[in-house]
């Protein structure tokens, strides 16, 4: 899916956060700034949004050698999800629905994305997950996920953050309870970039104990078809079904034709607009059904 005009604008600003993070002297700020606005000036019409920030995050490391960018605040929100973790799913497994109750913290975790905006905080992901009972999703579309969940052989589970991945394992353990049958691999990223999760971020969360671990092989913040590695592919091909987290995934694989389903929030005022809803709405819609995202 191609990159709006307001991407082009939050890969630059990006770029400029993390060249003032890392201190960069001016000098050199204004000779990779140059780079970081030829390139997004020249995408590609089809380009998408996580495509064009992995050029960006290519120049930041050649330039400069910013490499894994957000290492810090991944391994902060992954310890911080995993201290939460017991309680979280104690609490699920006193719900009438532990399916649904997995589901709503899944999405939830969502919002633990340093791509898409620049005002992730702890106090704030607190708030969303204490809200978690109020999280809604259409009806139709949960019971359709469940009812193919029962039916498939094989699932691909597409995470996208660090932290985040920690409340998809446990969406994945409750999965696993009520699928005992059901083949299920993780698909992360090939190399860090940006927030998004890799098998580092797999590992030490202890999805590993639940699930095959594959990275895509490549550090695009998505999964281009294209792109991806050939066992990635081959995954995804002979799924019956995957559930593809965060507007990344979203972007890169809107459009494929695949049987997947859609989870994440709207964070970035460009998916506000799109879907016309409030910022942190929760989506959840089959590749084949998602509202006309134009």
């Amino acid at each position: 899916m191609k990159a709006d005009i307001e991407c082009h604008g939050c890969c630059v600003r990006k770029a400029e956060g993390l060249l003032e993070q890392y201190q960069v002297p001016d000098e050199k700020k204004a000779q990779v700034m140059e780079a970081v606005e030829k390139t997004v000036r020249e995408a590609k019409a089809e380009e998408s949004a996580p495509e064009m920030m992995a050029k960006v995050m290519r120049i930041l490391e050649a330039g400069v050698g910013i490499t894994d960018a957000y290492d810090i605040p991944k391994k902060r929100y992954n310890e911080l999800l995993l201290s939460k973790e017991d309680g979280i799913c104690q609490e699920i497994r006193q719900e009438k629905d532990p399916f649904f109750s997995a589901l709503q913290y899944a999405i939830t975790g969502n919002y633990i994305d340093f791509g898409a905006m620049s005002d992730v905080n702890e106090e704030k992901l607190n708030e969303l997950l204490a809200d978690r009972h109020s999280v809604t999703l259409d009806a139709g579309e949960t019971a359709l996920l469940r009812k193919e969940l029962a039916c498939a052989k094989k699932l691909v589970y597409i995470t996208d953050n660090a932290g985040e991945i920690v409340l998809d394992k446990v969406f994945i353990r409750v999965i696993e309870e009520i699928f005992p049958e059901l083949d299920i691999t993780v698909l992360v990223r090939g190399v860090p970039t940006l927030n998004d999760a890799t098998v580092e971020d797999a590992e030490f969360a202890g999805l590993d104990q639940l699930a095959r671990i594959l990275p895509n092989g490549t550090d695009i913040p998505g999964t281009p078809l294209e792109d991806i590695s050939q066992e990635a592919l081959k995954a995804i091909d002979e799924a019956d079904l995957c559930i593809a987290k965060g507007q990344g995934n979203f972007e890169t694989l809107r459009g494929c034709g695949r049987n997947i389903y859609y989870l994440f929030l709207c964070k970035c005022q460009l998916f506000v607009k799109k879907f016309q809803v409030e910022r942190f709405t929760p989506v959840l819609s089959n590749e084949t059904r998602i509202v006309q995202y134009a």
